[in-house]
């Protein structure tokens, strides 16, 4: 049981439908697992459905027997796999099910990324209750058909009252206001994590090789993060592991860090999932947070 904040305890102790607006270093892991708890403590119906494995994993470590998965595994688990249907696919064949289960209550992680297929899918599945969790503000994955900002009211229309949750337990009051300059959301400063560690954010994976590349021609220590589809097609060969980071904005999200530094990109102010992804790139840091044009420079902040 983890100890929670008096917002965090009014959302856990509610028996409403839910979508919970969570700041950034906010508590959501938290909250969805105290609130997965107390439910699945009180012997009724629940599924929880994460986005990775790692959060469902997380989930299952901290609540034990608790019934948690991505949406992709428990669909697989329902009417199997086969490679010629596709992940559309696979999620058609799920709705279709005629004596598919309904869960008393179903617990969403990072709602904002659900696509409009996956929400019918939640929707189908949902016999009582929904408690959501995410946050609009930090919705970067449009190009992947995700429903963003679009998802609160499709939520709110199904029975879900919105609450936010405002205290920020990562960052300092210089970063959480700068947040707040970005989104009036009236963020507070509870805390300030301290990783050791330091990012260099950049927009494209081809800038993450360029960082790389000159981190190794001055002999700075670095690691990469790479997605899955660049793992291979290009040296990721680096001097040794080390607290610094070289990643893009997307494959840092839900990670924290000491400092961040942004690299060469600043955001398209008319384009509301680039401000969004800026958001998420000040969002990362703890401490300090720099804006970096040119390569040379990024040598004065390491």
């Amino acid at each position: 049981m983890m100890d929670l904040d008096d917002e965090q305890q009014v959302v856990v102790n509610s028996d409403e439908s839910m979508l919970v607006s969570c700041g950034p270093g906010s508590g959501k892991t938290r909250v969805l697992t105290e609130k997965a708890r107390k439910v699945f403590n009180s012997g009724v119906n629940l599924l929880c459905l994460t986005f990775t494995r790692a959060a469902a994993g997380e989930m299952q470590s901290r609540v034990p027997g608790i019934p948690a998965s991505t949406i992709h595994s428990f669909c697989c688990g329902l009417v199997g796999w086969k490679n010629d249907w596709g992940y559309t696919g696979l999620l058609w064949r799920t709705m279709m099910m005629e004596d598919k289960p309904r869960f008393d209550w179903v617990g969403i992680d990072e709602c904002q990324d659900l696509n409009p297929e996956e929400m019918d899918v939640v929707l189908s599945l949902a016999g009582g209750k929904i408690f959501a969790v995410g946050d609009p503000y930090q919705s970067i994955y449009g190009f992947q058909g995700a429903l963003g900002p679009r998802i609160v009211p499709l939520l709110e229309k199904v029975g879900c009252g919105k609450v936010e949750l405002h205290n920020n337990y990562r960052s300092c009051p210089a970063i959480v206001s700068r947040l707040n300059r970005i989104y009036r959301r009236g963020l507070i400063s509870k805390n300030v994590k301290d990783t050791g560690s330091t990012a260099i954010l950049c927009r494209t994976n081809d800038d993450v090789f360029l960082v790389s590349k000159y981190l190794k021609k001055m002999e700075i220590p670095h690691s990469l993060k790479l997605s899955v589809e660049y793992l291979g097609k290009k040296d990721k060969n680096v001097l040794d592991t080390s607290n610094l980071r070289v990643m893009t904005i997307h494959q840092s999200k839900g990670l924290e860090f000491d400092k961040v530094l942004l690299f060469s990109w600043f955001p398209n102010i008319g384009e509301d999932e680039e401000v969004r992804t800026y958001y998420v790139a000040v969002a990362r840091a703890s401490k300090e947070f720099y804006e970096v044009l040119s390569l040379e420079d990024l040598k004065k902040y390491l």
